[in-house]
This record gives structure tokens, sequence and C-alpha cells, in this order.
């Protein structure tokens, strides 16, 4: 934390979603890497990811990069809680560059836009 000062923030929230035709989402909610999504991934098998990537309430894009990489084998993902005000990350660029070469596609939609996966 700020001035070398650790914070507690709670435990890691998220949601696993199951669809028709084996389609499985798992929403990471405000989180953190954390060895415990190897078991999510273990259990559940998500193909697609909504990913937070601000950097300052969770993971930053490289850390979410690394987390998708080393505990996941998602197809696409969605990057999210960024670029919404001034304290948090503006872009998805770390995350992208830390995609590059996984086979793992980004959907980034623009604000107001439907996407589907």
């Amino acid at each position: 934390g700020e001035g070398g000062q650790n914070t507690y923030l709670g435990n890691p929230g998220g949601l696993v979603l199951h669809f028709p035709e084996d389609k499985t989402l798992y929403h990471m909610g405000d989180t953190d890497i954390f060895s415990d999504m190897a078991l999510i991934n273990e259990l559940h098998e998500p193909k697609i990811g909504i990913v937070p990537i601000g950097d300052r309430f969770t993971m930053g894009g490289a850390v979410a990069a690394l987390a998708c990489r080393r505990f996941f084998k998602f197809d696409t993902v969605v990057p999210c809680h960024f670029g919404t005000f001034p304290m948090i990350d503006p872009t998805a660029d770390k995350f992208e560059a830390g995609l590059e070469g996984s086979g793992i596609k980004v959907a980034l939609p623009k604000i107001g836009e439907t996407i589907t996966i």
C-alpha cells in the first residue's frame, strides 16, 4: 500500500456462470491474482474471462495477463475495471501486450457496445 502500509481489502470474489452448449464464463470481480484461480479453472474450465485490469483496486494489466496465462485456458477475455476514473489505468495496453502470442483473444468493446462471444 501507499507509504509502505499494507491494507487488507477482503477475500477475492467473483462468479462462474455456466451457459448452454458448454460455455462457461468466469467474472473475476474486483480481485488480484491468487493461486486458487487454478482450482477455479480445474473445477469449471471457463473459456471466457472477464478480467479486472485497473491496477489500483484490482490486478494491473501485466499481472492480469499473467493470471490468464498461468491459471486458465481461456479462449476469450474481456478486460474490465479500467479507464473509468483518473486513479486507475486508462487503457488495456499492458494487458493486451501481456497476452500477445498466447492464443487468447482479447475482446475490447467500446462503452455502450454489445459484443457476442
